[in-house]
């Protein structure tokens, strides 16, 4: 049983999936569940139990409070076993709550070719979530780590608009058209982190041209990465291109990590100044 909820912890952290995992610390008398005894909760799930009944129910309601806010308020909570609490063992119980959330960096790969298979493998070491998004099932691999949500869509433009805010995107389709009306939806809706799309400068050059035209803002074309990856770096070889294009998305997102931890030290500072004040 030890094994089972270690290996299920680690594979909800590969997945970069939030989970609060509750443990039996103290008991007094009759009780559910032994010492040791723990549960994992997710936003939509739950591995293991700690005895059912309210007891559980309410430790799954706190649970889903903390990965509402993303911190653990109180760690250790205490209940009697009665009939206030609906049960009727007459013990005690103590649980011990612990959050391990992920960072924010969920990604969104158009292309389930040689570059974004290559791509999804590297991805696979890395805590995040992934949406791999390409019309051609067979395209697909059979198994794929946790961490990666394969999505076969007839229609991948349609995929966009149930993307999360600040996602990274990558367009690296069969078809130079569907890269076209991805890029442009992407862009249109100018809420992302990183847009990376496959291809020459030459392509590079056609596809800005053609969504100036339609209706693109220049400033907005321009934060497009098209080629994609390190500039530094050129190669047509599927798996020196993964690396590249990694290489540039984490840099970015440590770039906007270090800007928001800056900010928000900034407000604290001003919070601070002004009650001094």
């Amino acid at each position: 049983m030890r094994a089972h909820w270690i290996q299920q912890a680690a594979s909800l952290e590969t997945a970069g999936i939030d989970f609060i995992m509750v443990s039996v610390t103290s008991i007094k008398g009759s009780t559910p569940r032994e010492l040791g005894a723990r549960m994992l909760i997710t936003k939509d799930s739950i591995f293991g139990t700690i005895g059912g009944g309210h007891l559980e129910w309410q430790a799954m309601a706190y649970a889903r409070e903390c990965l509402i806010s993303k911190q653990v308020s109180e760690n250790i909570k205490k209940y009697s076993l009665g009939a206030t609490l609906g049960q009727c063992c007459g013990g005690k119980i103590s649980l011990l709550f612990e959050g391990v959330f992920q960072p924010d960096f969920t990604l969104a790969i158009f292309g389930a070719g040689h570059v974004g298979k290559a791509i999804v493998h590297c991805l696979s070491q890395i805590p995040c979530k992934v949406y791999w998004i390409d019309s051609r099932e067979a395209e697909f691999p059979t198994e794929l780590p946790p961490n990666i949500i394969k999505v076969q869509s007839d229609y991948p433009v349609d995929e966009i608009t149930d993307m999360p805010t600040s996602c990274y995107y990558l367009v690296l389709t069969h078809n130079h058209q569907l890269d076209l009306d991805l890029s442009e939806k992407i862009l249109k809706r100018n809420d992302f982190a990183y847009l990376g799309v496959i291809g020459s400068k030459t392509k590079s050059a056609r596809f800005k041209h053609k969504l100036r035209d339609k209706g693109v803002h220049e400033e907005t074309i321009h934060s497009m990465m098209c080629p994609m990856g390190d500039a530094d770096i050129t190669s047509k070889q599927p798996g020196e291109i993964a690396i590249s294009t990694l290489s540039q998305i984490l840099k970015i997102k440590q770039q906007k990590n270090t800007q928001k931890i800056t900010t928000q030290e900034s407000v604290t500072d001003i919070h601070m100044t002004s009650k001094e004040v």
